[in-house]
């Protein structure tokens, strides 16, 4: 599977009981697609992504707790813990109309409020519970909360980021 085909949508938080469900928590809290996907992958650090097969998912309160076809017991589970978990984008609704995924981001100029450029959108980065942008510039990398994201301009792929004074100047 072409990696560009598959979105980043959550994060494996933890076994849930004996039988062998993981606790996923999603990146958008509101999201309610996951119930429907067929499969995901999962991918530890920057490996290649594992295919697995939902066998049933169902929203709970912190995330949706999901059982894997072949992930039969909480260690097999456990295993999985801090896992980023990807779908393919075309189990994924389409987003509403003003809307997007942070993942169609990448390659997008970025400016600063002040209108300087910043570099541009060359990954995202999970932190918790909030997606970063990393931005690379001329000198250095930069990580960008999404939350600082003012404004999007889908036509001049241009995204505008309202940020602290000093976070482009920050060292690694």
């Amino acid at each position: 599977m072409d990696a560009g085909h598959l979105l980043a949508v959550g994060r494996v938080a933890r076994p849930h009981g004996i039988r062998g469900r993981i606790l996923l928590v999603p990146y958008n809290a509101e999201s309610e697609g996951l119930t429907r996907v067929p499969a995901l992958w999962l991918r530890a650090g920057e490996g290649e992504p594992r295919r697995f097969e939902v066998s049933r998912a169902e929203r709970a309160n912190l995330g949706y707790l999901v059982a894997l076809r072949g992930v039969d017991d909480r260690d097999a589970a456990d295993a999985l813990r801090g896992q980023e978990a990807l779908v393919e984008r075309s189990e994924l609704p389409a987003p509403d109309d003003g809307e997007m995924y942070a993942a169609d981001l990448i390659g997008f100029a970025v400016q600063d409020q002040s209108g300087a450029a910043r570099g541009e959108v060359v990954g995202l980065v999970a932190a918790g519970l909030q997606d970063l942008l990393r931005v690379r510039g001329p000198e250095r990398e930069s990580l960008v909360p999404l939350a600082f994201v003012k404004q999007v301009d889908e036509a001049n792929r241009l995204v505008v980021v309202e940020v602290p004074e000093g976070l482009f100047e920050l060292e690694e």
